[in-house]
């Protein structure tokens, strides 16, 4: 196999982790980029990975989503490594509903669940698609929470990204809405690649389910809290029919990047390796369009600073 390069945002962790190791066991042709917030445990998990996969093509490059700046950083320093070409991006990054000790807001002045879920993987992706080839594979973690089942104390609409941005609601609320903003932001992607452009690059949607091995949504407060919030969690979990780990899902992520018979698939929903049919909102296409509009706005993007005009 040619020489490529993957790079995948949280990657020293959980799901970002196992596909990370999936790609590197998939050929040792690839190169692995970890894009973390923290060089330290990225360095930590390339370590693991090198053992792990016999594969040293394994890097670690700082990236912090909460910050434009960091973004662009991060897309300038890429620009001038050696590594081989890019192949695939793996937006897998997030903020869980709990969200994570520090301010509500970014110092970009936006509500960080969105601004990290969304904003920052939006200008990550749309600043990185002139340095992928011909062909090449975007991958935005989403979950099956964009549409929450009909018992759950949450409903998600859409009205507009400044009103999105700007929210000071509840946690779980923001994180929903911030899953629905990735299916816009996949499928108004794949739509413009295809109409503005003559590359083959695809770009899906994946929702990992509810993996309860990553700690990714572990709850906050006194033990009684703790243990009643994971044991609704759980429970939520079986209720929904979305279980997984991990480990499966980071397989079926990593497949996203380096399934051959895939090369073609753009514009999807994958819920844990398989096609399946986002919610009827997040088809609005109007809604895509705003937010792809608001977000060049909000992160600064320029027509010249992507393929599309």
């Amino acid at each position: 196999m040619v020489d490529k390069t993957v790079i995948i945002t949280g990657g020293n962790t959980g799901l970002g982790y196992q596909c990370a190791k999936n790609v590197a066991l998939g050929d040792p042709g690839y190169h692995v980029v970890l894009a973390c917030r923290s060089s330290a445990r990225g360095e930590a998990a390339a370590e693991a990975l090198r053992a792990e996969t016999n594969n040293s093509n394994i890097t670690v490059m700082e990236l912090d989503l909460a910050s434009l700046a960091s973004v662009r950083t991060f897309c300038d320093t890429y620009s001038h490594t050696d590594l081989p070409p890019l192949h695939g991006v793996v937006c897998n990054a997030g903020i869980s509903a709990v969200g994570v000790p520090g301010a509500p807001r970014t110092a970009d002045g936006f509500e960080t669940i969105f601004a990290v879920n969304h904003l920052g993987h939006f200008l990550l992706t749309n600043l990185l698609l002139n340095q992928m080839g011909d062909s090449g594979r975007i991958v935005f973690v989403t979950s099956d929470l964009h549409n929450p089942p009909l018992f759950f104390p949450v409903k998600v609409t859409y009205s507009n990204a400044a009103a999105i941005a700007a929210d000071h609601g509840p946690g779980i609320q923001a994180y929903c809405t911030s899953k629905l903003c990735n299916l816009y932001c996949t499928y108004e992607m794949a739509r413009l690649l295809s109409d503005q452009t003559d590359r083959h690059i695809t770009v899906n949607a994946f929702n990992p389910g509810a993996m309860s091995d990553t700690g990714f949504a572990t709850p906050t407060g006194n033990a009684l809290v703790r243990g009643a919030t994971k044991v609704f969690g759980t429970i939520m979990g079986k209720l929904i029919g979305k279980q997984s780990t991990s480990t499966a899902s980071g397989a079926a992520l990593a497949n996203l990047i380096t399934d051959p018979t895939l090369a073609t698939t753009t514009g999807t929903y994958i819920d844990r390796g398989a096609q399946a049919p986002s919610s009827r909102l997040s088809h609005n296409r109007d809604n895509a369009r705003e937010l792809w509009q608001a977000s060049m706005d909000m992160t600064g993007l320029r027509e010249s600073d992507t393929l599309f005009v």
